[in-house]
């Protein structure tokens, strides 16, 4: 009876802990810049990535028509093209930095989420 114990025991820790790294691997996204991410583009393609850049000035198109915002992505060398279905934040513009998420592909990195910096607004003022 107590061996029959340990080892059911033993097999829901084994599924647990599968189950565990499993959702962990699908759930993971890495952080790079726009150098970093053409640097290691064919391992990213079609895999969740954050990629942190400046917007291009004068790339931003929006059609607000059909909710997709295109725009430009660079950290001053290569430069990405980002596609999102959806509104942009309010805090959306040429002169902020941007952290795109989403999947790589066809030349278009197709963003699900798009998180603005404004540091100006949060950093200690310089004396």
């Amino acid at each position: 009876m107590n061996k029959k114990l340990i080892i059911g025991g033993g097999i829901i820790l084994l599924v647990v802990a599968y189950l565990f790294w499993s959702g962990m691997k699908e759930s993971s996204v890495y952080f790079l810049t726009v150098d970093e991410f053409f640097a290691q583009q064919e391992e990213f393609t079609g895999k969740g990535a954050r990629v942190n850049g400046e917007i291009v000035p004068g790339s931003i198109n929006w059609d607000a028509h059909n909710l997709i915002l295109t725009f430009q992505l660079t950290n001053g060398g290569k430069v990405l093209d980002v596609r999102h279905k959806g509104v942009a934040p309010d805090t959306f513009s040429e002169d902020v930095s941007v952290v795109v998420e989403g999947k790589y592909g066809d030349g278009i990195f197709h963003a699900t989420q798009i998180m603005t910096k404004c540091p100006s607004k949060y950093e200690a003022k310089k004396e």
